[in-house]
């Protein structure tokens, strides 16, 4: 039986192997390949949701985890071919075969997993409740492709590059990895709506919210439940629809600009003092965008909500304003069919002569005719 289970691993890596190297792809040292590489491989779990196991060698090969052994994040596969998987990647997973070149330790997504723990969206992977409506690493995070916009790295640069190093192998990696990365690789403000829009602007996961925290006697942001459906109505929002990208975004506001990339990670409350909208925060936050802000204008809503219950002076402004717009309208609709109305019993017809109309004789004396010259 053992003899069996030796000569089975024997084929399935020669098999794997072989795969790997004619699709030109990544390295496959232990032969994932041999399944894995089948499209439409995958599932439809007990709960509903589409559980998929394949991966595309051609693809994959050109990701930011390309050079990440399978095994190294699904490090609970201990046989192979292994059983079946109950456990999941955790993103805080070390990286056994990576090395973090500064530290020379297995690299690992620890230490920003760490912050995301603690901000407001903090959650494991696998969770129940409400815990189960935040957003996790990959609900935000694909693996993207290295600069799918190059189809060959640039060979002026790399050629360079090979004089020390020697070897092209290192060097390509080299430039993927770090030409990626000093690119502008921040979402555009649509993108970052959009994808705050994803939950925040879902009913049913917001009423959710409301009835549990009023069970508990907790309290949400006040803008919470119209956090988008303000944001749309805000000037921010409706310029930011139009294409514009220097007004404020969601994560213009709501993150820290020290350190962007690891404060996104780190969104809270703006009743924590350590948020960018905390009453000690916020001057500084406006004043990214409006120098001159102080104290009073940062005051002012950037959520503005018609809502009675949310902003009573708002909610009658917009009703007495729509009165008045649509009173004005009708009034002036009303005196143009008066007016057209009295000029035909007048026998006046309308042609444009000389920047005005209604000419010819009328039948009651009233006439208006073109002056002679």
């Amino acid at each position: 039986m053992k003899l069996a289970k030796i000569w089975m691993r024997i084929l399935l890596l020669v098999l794997g192997l072989g795969a790997a190297g004619l699709s030109h792809a990544f390295e496959d040292d232990e032969a994932c390949l041999m399944c894995h590489k089948y499209p439409k491989m995958g599932r439809i779990a007990e709960d509903g949701t589409r559980k998929v196991y394949y991966i595309l060698p051609e693809v994959f090969s050109k990701t930011v985890h390309r050079n990440v052994p399978c095994r190294d994040c699904h490090s609970y596969i201990k046989e192979l071919p292994h059983k079946p998987v109950t456990e999941g990647v955790n993103c805080s997973q070390e990286c056994h075969s990576v090395k973090n070149p500064s530290t020379g330790k297995p690299f690992s997504h620890k230490t920003i997993n760490d912050t995301f723990q603690q901000s407001v969206h903090g959650r494991a992977k696998i969770e129940t409740g409400l815990n189960n409506d935040k957003p996790y690493c990959t609900t935000c995070h694909t693996n993207p492709l290295y600069n799918p916009a190059e189809k060959a790295l640039p060979q002026k640069i790399t050629d360079r590059c090979n004089v020390c190093h020697e070897d092209s192998r290192f060097v390509g990696k080299w430039y993927n990895h770090t030409s990626r990365r000093i690119r502008e690789v921040k979402r555009s403000s649509k993108e970052i709506v959009a994808m705050c829009s994803a939950c925040h602007s879902n009913k049913d996961m917001v009423e959710r919210h409301q009835k549990a925290a009023g069970a508990e006697g907790r309290s949400l942001g006040r803008k919470f439940p119209i956090a988008i459906e303000s944001y749309s109505e805000s000037f921010h929002g409706k310029v930011t629809k139009y294409g514009n990208t220097e007004v404020a975004n969601c994560l213009d506001c709501h993150a820290s600009q020290a350190n962007y990339y690891m404060s996104v990670h780190d969104i809270r409350p703006s009743r924590d003092p350590k948020s960018s909208l905390s009453k000690e925060n916020r001057v500084e936050t406006c004043k990214r965008c409006h120098q001159a802000a102080d104290e009073n204008y940062a005051v002012l809503d950037p959520h503005p909500s018609s809502k009675k219950d949310d902003n009573l002076f708002r909610y009658y402004a917009e009703i007495i304003y729509g009165l008045v717009g649509d009173a004005a309208l009708f009034g002036l609709i009303g005196l143009t069919a008066f007016e057209t109305v009295g000029r035909r019993r007048d026998g006046a017809s309308w042609f444009y002569r000389n920047g005005t109309s209604w000419w010819r004789r009328s039948k009651r004396g009233r006439d208006r005719i073109e002056p002679s010259a």
